[in-house]
Parts: structure tokens; C-alpha cells; sequence
């Protein structure tokens, strides 16, 4: 969790009054005469964006139509520099002088114009400064206690590394990302699919802060020192905070989540949080504002989840501090927050706490935060405390969980993480529903969301996809079975042989090279056989 610092190593020292331009939003009244239409939603969002609405049931509203580019160019026309456009929030982030903002304000369409920033988006950095609160610790052994705790360990086993996800990482830089051996494997196989820094305006997030590097690794990494939660997903990579504290990074934040769901991405985590840590007071949060509707990177999440995506944010490192209570956008009711204990599972000091304003619990879970093993811009190996990085953990638990079961929705993730932490029965406002873990969200699926027949469970069925998984309940473990998939004409056209395992209990089911109809599988067990029907769809 990012939190201002208080020391500040001065390179250069640009005063705010020798700068003529400063940042602000122009929120427009409408989207009128746009030439977009949700009857035509390929226009402006991916495939894979349609794909997950399909599969989360989102349907298309106004909100998801661009901002009318009439009426930015109306505000162009008047000198006026614009940059992001905002669609579910109908605006765009401009750069003017003072003096232009009446001029701006007098526009017809325009409702309203929010100053978020001083300064020129385009001005190279004047300053550099230490902006986080966790502190670095020095490397004294290595330790895999943070993947064991949240069963990570076992996911690998069972063969689920995120394959298929998109995860979006929201931060303030990846140094070096693009070098370093442990995250070669998804550069060469073009698994980091988008990248954009946004404090900058540039598709480069190779900068000189590697906050977002160090996320990034808990989750991606995978060479001889480290291999991260969900090594196998694709990435999003999007940079939303730059020196100084002002509004502005907030809506960077929005911006980036726009794109995330125009590009399709499944999972967004940030180990960003806002609350009092502005560079203009006016800018504060109230802690009674911390309800889960007000702040702006809230906001952004919750239209975020509403399209399908699932939130993952850092509770932040206020729980030793006056502030305490979980921060922006960690306080919506549709992210899952997390807080950080350390190796034994205790609640690390830092960690921020609940309630929320409107008395909801908070963090939702928690994860290892303390010592936790990353990735430096080095290359080397370190341990780093705070909730920064208990989130990425869940992050790669969530990933597991929508590899293993493709046709569940974000929401239903969310639930299952929730209830499968170990204080999930007796849920409070420092450990919140406590440290979820992969097989008891597994089991948890595997008992709610499929139908349970003699002991096996196949899903999906019916399926679309090339597979299906075939999973045993614990009277089979140990047990050699046979299966047979049989053809609509009885021929037997695939078998196959398996031990289920404690923590191995699946196998999955090549159906590419099938055609679409009916198929019967057949399993012979120690007890006797058993048969499934299995339908394979277009």
C-alpha cells in the first residue's frame, strides 16, 4: 500500500507558480449525437470484453458509450489540451491556464470543471521522493510460507497457473520488467499484452519506480529464484501514479480501469489506496467518507466490478496510524480487500482495519504481508512488508480459481474467496473473513456450483470449451479409476487412467479434436461403474 513518505530526496524543485498550465476535468451533460451505440458494442469494446460480460450476465448502458468527441473538440478549439476521456464518468482530463477555466465552463454541454492537479502532464519529473510505507528488510532466507498459506502451493500441483486469465496490475512503475529473466517467459511469449503509463501519456511503464515491479513479480515471476502465484496469466500493466499527491491520480486510476475492461482483463489488482495523503489538503478524504460510494478511485472500481471485472486492493498500512481504517478504493463493498499477517498468521501492525463509514466489514481477507518474498529492478531477491503485497497473493489465488472453473462469474469468486477464509464463520474488522485458500474455495465450488453425482463431478457440462474436468470426491482418493468417453454410435474413442490425490483429485478431458453432441463417459471404479452424460456445444 502506497502512503506518503516523509522524507523526500530533492533533485529538483520546480515551484507549482512558475508553471502556466495546471490539470483539470471537464465533465460534459451528456453523450448526445454520439456516434456510438450500444447496438454496436464491437465499436468500441473488445471481444474478449464482450465475452466476459456475456459470462458475468453484463448488460450494455450508456455508461459504456465514449464520450462524444464533438464535444471535446469543442474544448480543444479554445486551446485548451485534452487527454484521457473518462466514458463512464462523461469527461476528459484537459490542461489549461487558469484563465481558460470560465471560458471552458461557459460551454453548453459542459456540467462542471474540477481542478485535479498542478503542473504539465508532459514536464519531466522535477523530484523524486520515497512514497511507501513499507519498508524494505534484508534478505536473510528464502521462504515459500506465503504461497502455503493461501494453498497456492497445491493449485500449482493441481496443475492451475492462471492459464487463460488476464490480470491487470495498477501501479507506478515496472523498471526493468522487460529485462529481467523472470519475466521472460511471458515477454517472448507476448503475455504482457498492454502496457501504458498514463501519469506520462506514453505506452512505456519502464520508469524509475519499481513498486509496481515488485507486485507484478509475487504474481508473474517464474525463473530458478522466484515463481509468483499465477505465473501462466497474460498481463495488463498500466502506471497511475507519479510524484505528488494530488486527485488527478485518481483519475488515472479510472482511466486505466476503462481500458482494462475495453481490453477484456478478468482480474484487477492495486496496491494503491487514498485517503488524507494529498499534496493539497483540499483534496483530503474524511474518514466518513470512506463508505464505499464517495472517493473517485471507488467510484471507478465499482463500475469496474459492474462490467465483470474483480477487484482486488491492498486494505493499506494505516492500522498503526490515526487514520486506521482501510482506504480508497479498498472501502467498496464489490473489491476484495486485503489486509497482511505475518508467517504465524498474526494481524501485521500496519494492516488497515475495518469498519468502513457505512459499518460494513473491512479487509476482507488477509494474506502474508510481512517479509513477504518479491522481485527487485535488479533482479535480486527481497522481503518487503505491507499490504502491497498480501494483495498480489490473492490476486494469484483468484487467477487459480478462474482457470479451474472457467464458467463462474467474478462475483461468485469474490463470494468464494470470502468464505473460503478461515474465519469465515465469526468474520471481524482486523482479520475480516480471514485467510481464504484454494481447496477450501474449490470445494466450496466444487459443492455449490456443480451438481454432485455418486461421488463425480464433471463441469462445465454442457461445455463449450475444448475440455472438461472430471473431479473426485474423497471416497475416491487413492483409488486407481479407468475412464472411458464414448461416442453417440458406442464406440469408444479416448480412455484414461488416474489416482486421484488428496490435493490432485481433477483431470481434464481433451474435447478439440470432438465434435458437438452428446458423449458418455464411463468410470470404473473399485465399487463399480458409473456414467455420465456429457454434452459438447458449439
Amino acid at each position: 500500500m502506497r502512503q506518503v513518505a516523509s522524507t523526500i530526496f530533492l533533485l529538483l524543485f520546480i515551484s507549482a507558480s512558475s508553471i502556466a498550465q495546471d490539470r483539470y476535468m471537464v465533465f460534459f451533460k451528456d453523450k448526445a449525437n454520439s456516434s456510438f451505440s450500444i447496438n454496436t458494442p464491437e465499436a468500441f469494446l473488445s471481444e474478449r470484453s464482450l465475452a466476459r460480460r456475456t459470462k458475468n450476465n453484463v448488460l450494455l448502458s450508456e455508461e459504456d458509450i465514449p464520450v462524444n468527441q464533438a464535444y471535446i473538440n469543442q474544448v480543444s478549439s479554445l486551446g485548451v489540451e485534452t487527454y484521457f476521456s473518462t466514458k463512464w464518468m462523461n469527461g476528459v482530463l484537459v490542461q489549461m491556464e487558469a484563465s481558460q477555466v470560465a471560458e471552458v465552463e461557459s460551454l453548453s454541454m459542459v456540467d462542471r470543471v474540477e481542478y485535479v492537479a498542478p503542473g504539465n502532464i508532459l514536464t519531466p519529473v522535477p523530484f523524486a521522493r520515497a512514497k511507501f510505507a513499507e519498508s524494505p528488510v534484508a534478505t536473510s532466507r528464502i521462504s515459500e510460507r506465503q504461497y502455503e498459506m493461501l494453498d497456492l502451493d497445491h493449485m500449482h500441483q493441481a496443475g492451475f497457473f492462471g492459464e487463460g486469465v488476464l490480470i491487470g496490475v495498477l501501479d507506478d512503475g515496472f523498471q526493468n520488467y522487460n529485462t529481467l529473466s523472470a519475466f521472460e517467459h511471458a515477454v517472448l511469449s507476448n503475455r504482457i499484452t498492454y502496457t501504458y503509463d498514463f501519469t506520462r501519456n506514453r505506452p512505456s511503464v519502464d520508469n524509475n519506480f519499481n513498486h509496481g515491479l515488485r507486485v507484478l513479480s509475487i504474481i508473474a515471476a517464474d525463473n530458478q529464484e522466484i515463481i509468483g502465484g499465477a505465473p501462466g496469466a497474460q498481463f495488463f500493466l498500466a502506471v497511475t501514479e507519479a510524484p505528488g499527491e494530488y486527485r488527478v491520480e485518481e483519475y488515472n486510476w479510472l482511466f486505466a480501469a476503462e481500458k482494462a475492461d475495453s481490453a477484456g482483463v478478468d482480474i484487477i489488482t492495486t496496491s494503491l489506496g487514498y485517503n488524507d495523503f494529498f499534496d493539497d489538503d483540499r483534496m483530503d478524504y474524511t474518514v466518513e467518507e470512506m463508505d464505499g460510494l464517495t472517493a473517485i478511485s471507488t467510484q471507478a472500481a465499482n463500475y469496474a466490478a459492474a462490467r465483470g471485472i474483480l477487484i482486488i486492493a491492498s486494505a493499506g498500512n494505516t492500522g498503526s496510524d490515526d487514520w486506521r481504517i482501510t482506504t480508497a478504493p479498498a472501502d467498496s463493498e464489490n473489491v476484495i480487500s486485503v489486509g497482511a499477517v505475518d508467517e504465524n498468521e498474526l494481524l501485521a501492525a500496519f494492516s488497515g482495519l475495518g469498519p468502513t463509514a457505512d459499518e460494513r466489514i473491512k479487509p476482507d481477507v488477509v494474506a502474508h504481508g510481512v517479509r513477504t518474498r518479491l522481485l527487485t529492478s535488479s533482479g535480486g531477491i527481497a522481503f518487503q512488508n505491507g499490504t502491497s503485497f498480501s494483495a498480489p497473493l490473492v490476486a494469484s489465488l483468484a487467477a487459480g480459481l478462474m482457470e479451474a472453473f472457467p464458467e463462474i462469474t467474478a462475483s461468485e469468486i469474490r463470494e468464494v474467496i470470502r468464505s473460503s477464509g478461515d474465519r469465515a464463520d465469526s468474520p471481524d474488522n482486523f482479520y475480516g473473513y480471514g485467510i481464504p485458500g484454494f481447496i477450501r474455495a474449490s470445494r466450496i465450488l466444487d459443492e455449490t456450483l456443480r451438481p454432485i453425482d455418486q461421488g463425480i463431478v464433471t463441469y462445465p457440462n454442457p461445455t463449450a470449451l475444448p475440455y472438461f474436468t472430471i473431479a473426485f470426491e474423497e471416497g475416491f482418493i487413492d483409488q486407481p479409476i479407468t475412464a472411458e468417453l464414448v461416442n453417440a454410435a458406442g464406440a469408444v474413442i479416448q480412455t484414461y487412467s488416474f489416482t486421484p490425490g488428496l490435493f490432485q483429485n481433477k483431470f481434464r478431458v481433451d474435447l478439440s479434436k470432438m465434435k458437438s453432441g452428446l458423449l458418455l463417459l464411463k468410470v470404473f471404479t473399485p465399487a463399480g461403474v458409473l456414467t455420465k452424460k456429457i454434452i459438447k456445444t458449439q
